[in-house]
């Protein structure tokens, strides 16, 4: 499993925790998070998240990317950790648990 702050990502399972507690996430929310848990602090375009969620060429709009990120973030908020996913103006999204 990945350990980023608060956050358990089991690879395994294709679960994701926070202190303990499951944070239910669809199939592309937790390829995301899981995306961003394996690479703390790198930034990721619009269009890696895409190709690696949906395992397919780039061809949506961004805004795509943005609602299932947005999506994430709002299942996350309850847990306190939404902002570890932080936007990177103009290129995408990274993990930040500084």
């Amino acid at each position: 499993p990945l350990r980023c702050g608060r956050w358990m990502v089991d690879q395994a399972a294709r679960t994701l925790s926070v202190d303990g507690g499951a944070v239910p996430l669809t199939r592309t929310e937790y390829a995301i998070a899981e995306l961003l848990a394996s690479h703390p602090g790198r930034v990721f375009t619009k269009q890696e998240l895409f190709e690696h969620a949906w395992g397919e060429p780039y061809a949506a709009q961004e805004s795509t990317v943005s609602a299932h990120v947005s999506n994430l973030r709002a299942k996350l908020k309850p847990t306190g950790t939404d902002g570890y996913v932080a936007t990177v103006w103009g290129i995408g999204f990274k993990l930040d648990i500084g």
